[in-house]
């Protein structure tokens, strides 16, 4: 099973109903070819960066799911017939996924609350590593007194 994101492009016209079923008809091809649904993400109404079919304006939706490559092209395959949609993209992200780590990442994302805090506690040594290198509190004390030292010379000079 592999993991995949699909950003789709809808008409900027339709109303929240419509793109709730949308979404919902989706899911459903994605879950009926035995794919798991991480997150769906609504990113909203948006400029596009060049006309596509006509339109300036677009709303976008992230599809964050795990499957096998047949959901992936069934996915597609409805979505290239279907007239709502302007534009769409599927993009590999990881090649194996575990079911159970989905179904943990499901949850923590269900119940944000309750479950977001011990997820960052376990970013926070990532991060402090790689702070540590070159971290900007040794960087930015030289830094500092090299412009007080010029600030200083300057008020020498004058």
């Amino acid at each position: 099973m592999r993991r995949y994101e699909t950003i789709l492009i809808a008409h900027a016209d339709l109303s929240e109903d419509e793109i709730s079923k949308l979404i919902a008809r989706y899911s459903a091809i994605v879950t009926g070819q035995k794919g798991i649904l991480v997150k769906v993400e609504r990113w909203g109404k948006r400029k596009l960066a060049y006309l596509i079919r006509k339109q300036a304006r677009g709303f976008y939706i992230l599809l964050d799911y795990a499957g096998v490559s047949a959901a992936v092209n069934e996915l597609e395959r409805n979505l290239k017939i279907d007239d709502k949609i302007l534009k769409f993209m599927t993009v590999l992200k990881t090649e194996a996924v575990d079911p159970a780590a989905l179904e943990h990442e499901i949850a923590a994302a269900a119940g944000k609350d309750e479950k977001a805090a011990p997820a960052p506690a376990a970013e926070q040594p990532v991060a402090a590593t790689q702070e540590e290198p070159g971290t900007a509190e040794d960087e930015a004390p030289p830094q500092a007194s090299e412009e007080t030292d010029s600030e200083a010379k300057g008020d020498k000079e004058s």
